[in-house]
């Protein structure tokens, strides 16, 4: 049963390596374009992909976490977590996103691209060591 569940958890996780570009993107954007109105545009652009991304590894995760017959390991709720984490702080970043496409103050939005570089940042790091230590 060990070897299924260990076949499993590597067939999710080569699923849910294309999570690792949309953070990769953003961040290249972030960190390469100039004006504000290029950086908002690249990251409203890529969030319809990542929203899609999480949902697809939500659905890939659970499908066979039913397959194991939901049986609890740390590296189960070390996803389940993570993907909490990564997907509430989207949701936080995309509200905060659209308050600042009319914010005139340009502290405000370079305060929002430092947060969101802090955000793909964390992300990215996060699903690499999780990559890294479920492998």
């Amino acid at each position: 049963m060990e070897f299924v569940g260990e076949q499993l958890l590597f067939i999710h996780l080569f699923l849910s390596f294309p999570l690792l570009l949309p953070p990769l993107w953003n961040l290249y954007c972030l960190f390469s374009k100039e004006s504000h109105t290029q950086k908002l545009r690249a990251l409203a652009i890529t969030a319809p992909a990542y929203y899609t991304l999480l949902s697809a590894c939500l659905f890939s995760g659970l499908v066979i976490w039913a397959m194991l017959g939901f049986v609890m390991t740390l590296k189960i709720l070390a996803m389940l977590f993570l993907w909490l984490v990564c997907f509430g702080l989207e949701i936080i970043r995309h509200k905060h996103q659209k308050l600042i496409r009319i914010e005139a103050d340009k502290l405000k939005r370079e305060a929002f691209f430092r947060w969101a570089k802090f955000k793909y940042g964390f992300d990215l790091c996060a699903f690499v060591t999780l990559l890294l230590w479920a492998i």
